[in-house]
């Protein structure tokens, strides 16, 4: 297992290294040309990730409102049917997210009057704005309701279960620096809360899959470039594992 904990530590150092050396390789490139064009090479990552993101936002509030759980606030279900619908062009919100709230699940739980009342929380606390495009308005997220849905979403992360095991063992993994103490323990903490078998100090294993949710609380956390997640078969001896998660 020691192979699979050094794994990540490994994968960064070589990062590195070709970061470091990579000019060399490019013929007739400066060393500052190099660092340039890295520079926009990593900003059009970003700007691809951004968008990524924001796509996974989008079906990540569709699933939230497809849940058929009545536990959440008016506020957080208004919120993902704005986020659920890009962007809202309405001639007025309330009416808007009404009208959106049919197509969940989710909208039994809510009466047109909780929605309008949802709506103007919204406004007031500043998590979205109205603007005006070709004389139609838009009902956009400002930056902090992009951070109030990360951090719901975060909130109401879940990791899903199967009805039959597939057999594979998802590991995750991680080496973070010293400077990231508190991330690295507020990780820990969740993945224990999240229902994880701590199988060595900083080596984690679930039954089912979750790269999607652990990197998107890794992301949350700021340290996703520190953690690696793979699937495993064949383990020499699994059985406190099985044990633990109850499987056959």
């Amino acid at each position: 297992m020691q192979s699979l904990t050094a794994y990540g530590t490994m994968k960064n150092m070589k990062n590195r290294q070709e970061e470091k050396n990579g000019y060399k390789r490019v013929h007739g490139t400066s060393e500052q040309e190099f660092h340039a064009r890295l520079a926009n090479q990593k900003r059009l990552e970003r700007e691809k990730a951004s968008k990524k993101a924001k796509l996974t936002w989008e079906k990540r509030a569709k699933d939230f409102l497809e849940s058929d759980s009545a536990t959440a606030q008016t506020t957080k279900v208004a919120l993902a049917l704005v986020v659920a619908a890009g962007v809202l062009t309405t001639l007025s919100i309330a009416p808007g997210l009404t009208i959106l709230a049919r197509h969940y699940k989710r909208s039994q739980y809510y009466s047109e009057k909780q929605m309008r009342s949802a709506a103007q929380n919204l406004r007031r606390r500043g998590y979205i704005e109205t603007s005006f495009e070709q004389y139609k308005p838009r009902i956009r997220l400002t930056k902090k309701g992009e951070e109030y849905f990360q951090k719901m979403l975060f909130e109401e992360s879940r990791l899903s279960s199967q009805a039959e095991w597939d057999g594979k063992w998802r590991f995750v993994l991680f080496d973070i620096p010293v400077n990231y103490t508190k991330a690295r323990e507020a990780l820990r903490w969740r993945l224990r809360a999240l229902g994880f078998f701590q199988y060595q100090k900083s080596v984690w294993v679930y039954p089912y899959p979750c790269k999607d949710e652990i990197l998107f609380v890794a992301d949350h956390y700021r340290i996703g470039r520190f953690v690696e997640i793979l699937d495993a078969t064949g383990l020499s001896d699994d059985t406190a594992l099985k044990k633990h998660f109850e499987l056959k």
